[in-house]
C-alpha cells in the first residue's frame, strides 16, 4: 500500500478545520466558468467568503472528519466540477450574491444553446474580404453596401438545445453575440445542521414577497366571487355595489342626487316630447276620412 503524500494529509487537515469553523459551507458548480470570471468573483467576495477549487475525493475525506451534525448529508452534492465556499453569509444571501454576479459570455463551440440564437439583419463593421466566405459558410446571407459587409436577412442561427459549432461560435463573437450565462451555480449548502438545496436557496425575500402577493390577490378574487365577506374585500364590494346601484337607477330613470346630471343628459327634453306629440296629431287630423273622399266624388258627378 502506497504512502499518502504529506501535502494531501496537510490539505485535508486544513480543509477539515476550515469547514468546522465556518458558519456556512456551500458547494458550487464551476462547469463552464472562465478563469477571468472566477478571479472576478473571488475579488467581489473578498472578506465575505473563501472559494477553493478542489478535488472531490479530498473534499469527501475532509467532510468525513468534520464533527458537525448532519454535515455528511452534503456529500451527495459533490459531483462534477465543483468548488467549496466557506462563508458567514446565509445560504440564501450567498445564492443571491452569486446569482447577481452572473455574466453574459461568448460561446467557444461545443456548448448547448440555452435559447434560440437569432442573428439580425444589419450592417457589420467588416470590410469586403475573407469574412464574406466565413459568413456564407455558416449560412448567413450577405452583401456589400457602402464598403461594408451587410447581413441581408435575419436568421435563426442556433436552435435552443442544439450544440453550438466552433464556426458559429467564432462568428457570434465577432458580431458581439454572447449567448451564455456564466457564473458560479450553488448546488448545496450547510448551516447549523440543515442542508439547503438549490430550490430552497432560490427563495429570496423578493421571490417570497411576490408569491405572497400573488396568493393574496387570488384569495381576494375567490372571496369576491363567492361574496365571502372579510375585511380585505369590503372596500371593493362597496365600490361594486355603488356602481351596480347607479347603473340600475339610470336604467329605471330613478332620480337621486348622485345621478341627476346623467339622467337629464340621457333623457329627451319635455318640450321636444310635446312638439313631437303635436306634430303627430296634426298629421293625423290632415289625413282625409273615407266619407270625405266619397262626398268629393259625388260632387264631381252630381
Amino acid at each position: 500500500m502506497s504512502k499518502v503524500p504529506k501535502w494531501k494529509v496537510d490539505y485535508v487537515k486544513n480543509l477539515t478545520a476550515e469547514i468546522s469553523n465556518s458558519p456556512v459551507t456551500a458547494l458550487v458548480s464551476i462547469k463552464g466558468i472562465r478563469t477571468k470570471q472566477l478571479q472576478g468573483i473571488r475579488r467581489a467576495l473578498k472578506g465575505k467568503a473563501t472559494i477553493r477549487v478542489l478535488r472531490g475525493t479530498l473534499l469527501e475525506k475532509s467532510i468525513e472528519k468534520v464533527k458537525l451534525p448532519n454535515i455528511k448529508s452534503l456529500e451527495p452534492f459533490i459531483n462534477g466540477q465543483i468548488a467549496l465556499i466557506t462563508t458567514e453569509l446565509s445560504p440564501v444571501s450567498l445564492y443571491s450574491t452569486l446569482h447577481d454576479s452572473r455574466q453574459k459570455a461568448a460561446a467557444r463551440g461545443g456548448e448547448i444553446a440555452p435559447e434560440d440564437i437569432i442573428v439580425a439583419a444589419k450592417e457589420t463593421n467588416f470590410p469586403p474580404g475573407p469574412m464574406i466566405s466565413e459568413f456564407q459558410k455558416v449560412g448567413l446571407q450577405t452583401a456589400i453596401e457602402k464598403g461594408k459587409i451587410v447581413i441581408k436577412k435575419e436568421a435563426l442561427f442556433v436552435k435552443k438545445g442544439e450544440k453550438i459549432s466552433r464556426d458559429k461560435a467564432k462568428i457570434m463573437e465577432k458580431l458581439e453575440i454572447f449567448p451564455l450565462d456564466i457564473g458560479l451555480d450553488v448546488v448545496g449548502a450547510y448551516e447549523d445542521g440543515v442542508i439547503f438545496d438549490r430550490e430552497a436557496m432560490s427563495l429570496t425575500p423578493a421571490v417570497v414577497m411576490s408569491m405572497i402577493a400573488t396568493a393574496f390577490a387570488g384569495a381576494k378574487a375567490v372571496a369576491k366571487s363567492a361574496t365571502f365577506m372579510v375585511k380585505e374585500i369590503i372596500p371593493d364590494m362597496i365600490v361594486k355595489a355603488r356602481m351596480e346601484a347607479e347603473s340600475l337607477a339610470i336604467a329605471s330613470n330613478f332620480v337621486e342626487e348622485g345621478n341627476i346630471d346623467i339622467i337629464f343628459m340621457n333623457s329627451t327634453p319635455v318640450n321636444e316630447v310635446a312638439e313631437e306629440k303635436e306634430t303627430k296629431e296634426e298629421a293625423k287630423s290632415e289625413e282625409p276620412k273615407e266619407e270625405d273622399v266619397g262626398e268629393g266624388f259625388g260632387a264631381l258627378f252630381g
